[in-house]
């Protein structure tokens, strides 16, 4: 029995079901346990299916002596919105030490995760090895995109290295009111919306025409996003934004 266990949190059973898979051909003495679709069994999150896979995690982890933090449980989301869900389980149980919620990829982050976890690592260390993964993804796009394209990949670079000072510009700040926040639903519905219109949009410096992008800030109810928005339609796409992020439940 390792140290640490996981919970995999994803919108899809199957998803979660095919990353446990492949997960354990490489730990097979890791524990896995699944939160996947809403209470209805449709695609989505639950609170209440990520509160009880904890508990049947915590309940597989092995605990040699008294060491903190050195066993527990790792929760692995494939999305913004899961995350936040997952995010918002531990507030709830006061952010207890032996569980963690990190940002990762799913695939690669669980894998190198889990082949960690074997290995008898404590919970920062397998948390660690998820996101180096991150860090080696990253090396490796930035290798493949150069050789493809001319596109600079400055990191420090941000939304007003893309604004053209010769196109009408507005910004405001507004507050997502969604009780779930800017999860998946009102995230595609907003993208689609704002298709429509001549502007481009930023929403706290990410892309608003891309869903992933927008989940991948993790808004929570009640919290301010700032919205930028540049071309013939930047008013009506103000105006649009603020229906939908102070408009309520999605």
């Amino acid at each position: 029995m390792a140290r640490v266990s996981f919970v995999i949190i994803s919108h899809s059973h199957e998803l979660a079901k095919g990353v446990v898979d492949l997960a354990t051909q490489m730990a097979p003495d890791v524990h896995f346990e699944i939160a996947a679709g809403d209470d209805t069994g449709a695609l989505g999150t639950s609170m209440h299916k990520v509160e009880n896979a904890l508990d049947r995690a915590l309940a597989q982890v092995h605990k040699p002596g008294d060491e903190e933090c050195c066993w527990g449980v790792l929760l692995m989301c494939d999305l913004g919105s899961a995350t936040m869900v997952a995010q918002t389980v531990l507030e709830l149980r006061g952010n207890p030490k032996d569980c963690m919620c990190i940002n990762a990829p799913l695939v690669e982050g669980t894998i190198a995760a889990a082949v960690a976890a074997r290995g008898g690592l404590g919970l920062r260390q397998v948390a660690a090895a998820a996101y180096q993964s991150v860090i080696d993804m990253a090396g490796r796009a930035r290798s493949e995109l150069g050789q493809i394209t001319s596109v600079s990949l400055d990191a420090n670079s941000n939304v007003l290295s893309s604004l053209d000072a010769s196109k009408k510009f507005r910004e405001a700040d507004m507050v997502v009111t969604d009780p779930a926040g800017l999860h998946a639903r009102p995230a595609a519905l907003l993208v689609r919306a704002l298709a429509s219109l001549d502007v481009q949009v930023w929403i706290n410096d990410v892309d608003a025409s891309s869903v992933l992008e927008i989940m991948s800030l993790g808004v929570r109810h009640g919290e301010h996003v700032h919205v930028r928005a540049q071309g013939p339609d930047c008013d009506k796409a103000l105006e649009l934004a603020r229906d939908m992020l102070e408009g309520g439940t999605h």
